[in-house]
């Protein structure tokens, strides 16, 4: 069972609950249901270690893999939130209230995968819309967008 715990440290941007996070390497998948919109982001800045989690038609957040990459360029993989749909499946593909609900709240940082801060992408974007007006009554404040 290989855990490994990611620090903050002195004055970085890291977008996770507490002062350490740790993985469990050796965790177990969570299983796949009809619906699941499957998606993967590397989360922490500069480490290769992509999590792959489903969004359930119910909303709700399940865990899949943590996985090694091969570091790119930059030193990581992709920081923001993504679904490996093809053009085709996101065409034929209905998102669920639920999972708009969760996309929505995972872009405001309503909602956290076990403490960890998610950033939707375009991909995950363009099949769960944000609804921002609703989403800023439900934070109580203004989302600003660059």
């Amino acid at each position: 069972m290989a855990k490994i715990a990611v620090l903050k440290q002195p004055h970085s941007f890291e977008n996770f609950d507490g002062e350490q996070y740790i993985i469990d390497t050796s965790r177990e998948f969570g299983g796949y249901e009809a619906g699941d919109i499957i998606c993967s982001e590397c989360p922490f800045f500069g480490i290769p270690l992509k999590l792959e989690i489903a969004i359930r038609k119910n909303g709700k957040l399940i865990f899949r893999a943590w996985t090694f990459i091969s570091p790119d360029s930059t030193g990581g993989g992709n920081g923001y939130l993504h679904t490996r749909m093809s053009e085709l499946e996101k065409s034929q593909f209905k998102a669920t209230e639920e999972q708009i609900d969760t996309v929505s709240g995972l872009f405001s940082g309503r909602i956290k995968f076990e403490g960890i801060k998610l950033s939707p992408g375009a991909t995950l974007q363009a099949i769960c819309p944000i609804n921002f007006a609703t989403e800023e009554k439900r934070i109580g404040r203004k989302i600003y967008l660059a």
